[in-house]
């Protein structure tokens, strides 16, 4: 028979005293364990519950910037007509070809023109009496857009276009190379007013605020391009209109939520 080896584990028969010390140092354990567990998950969940309603206030702020327009957008085009798609084609390519050079030439550089549209089409003659419809060439149109980066050539290029071929003439559209740059005033302007506002609030309330704990921004209004009006009244030197820029403004809402100290 092979002898038993002695256990670590005393039976209860051997040593009760030591076997039931064991016993509860072990229940203790399973406890303590238990306990620490639950309060985890009761932290957990203590940290997911939202701030009461009652226990925040909200304020809205406004911030509204003015700027100067300095980029200036203007279409122009050229339509030719030729008895062939081929003759009115390079019609309209020679023309269109010096009215980029003459537009070049008063300091627009080639990289702020860009074709807008391009277009072939057969030109139709309806004939009423005889309900018969007749072929009378073709007409080739281009477009161009160009962008002006300095206002002040705005009306010599307009001068410029219609002096060299240029068969139709839109625009100007007005915007802001930086618009950024004016929605950082402005939301500093509307962060100032909300603040001024939440502190008169608070004030009025007899409450102590103790930081924000919600922000939020809109635009009501975004920047849009700004469509000048032309004084068409001419001098006796040139026909180049007068142009008036205008402004444009930015205009920025928050609304900031703070936390109501207890």
């Amino acid at each position: 028979m092979i002898p038993q080896q002695p256990s670590f584990f005393p039976d209860w028969n051997e040593n009760k005293p030591f076997a039931l010390a064991l016993l509860l140092t072990f229940a203790f354990l399973i406890m303590f364990l238990i306990a620490q567990t639950s309060k985890a998950i009761a932290e957990t969940n203590r940290l997911a519950i939202p701030v009461p309603v009652e226990h925040q206030i909200t304020v809205e702020g406004v911030g509204k910037v003015t700027g100067v327009p300095d980029i200036a957008e203007v279409g122009m085009g050229i339509e030719s007509k030729g008895e062939s798609v081929a003759v009115a084609q390079q019609a309209n390519t020679e023309a269109t070809n010096a009215l980029i050079g003459r537009i070049a030439s008063v300091g627009i550089e080639k990289k702020d023109m860009r074709t807008a549209n391009y277009s072939v089409y057969q030109n139709t003659t309806y004939n009423p009496e005889t309900g018969e419809t007749t072929q009378d060439g073709w007409t080739v149109s281009q477009s161009l857009t160009v962008k002006i980066r300095d206002t002040a050539r705005l009306s010599t290029v307009l001068d410029t276009a219609g002096k060299n071929g240029a068969t139709n003439i839109s625009g100007p559209n007005f915007t802001i190379d930086d618009p950024d740059s004016l929605k950082d005033e402005a939301r500093e302007e509307a962060l100032a007013d909300a603040t001024e506002k939440a502190a008169a609030l608070a004030k009025s309330l007899g409450l102590r605020l103790d930081g924000v704990i919600g922000y939020n921004e809109y635009q009501n209004f975004p920047p849009m391009p700004y469509y000048a009006s032309m004084d068409m009244r001419k001098s006796s030197e040139s026909a180049a209109p007068e142009i008036l820029a205008g402004t444009s403004d930015v205009s920025l809402n928050v609304s900031v939520t703070y936390r109501i100290k207890e």
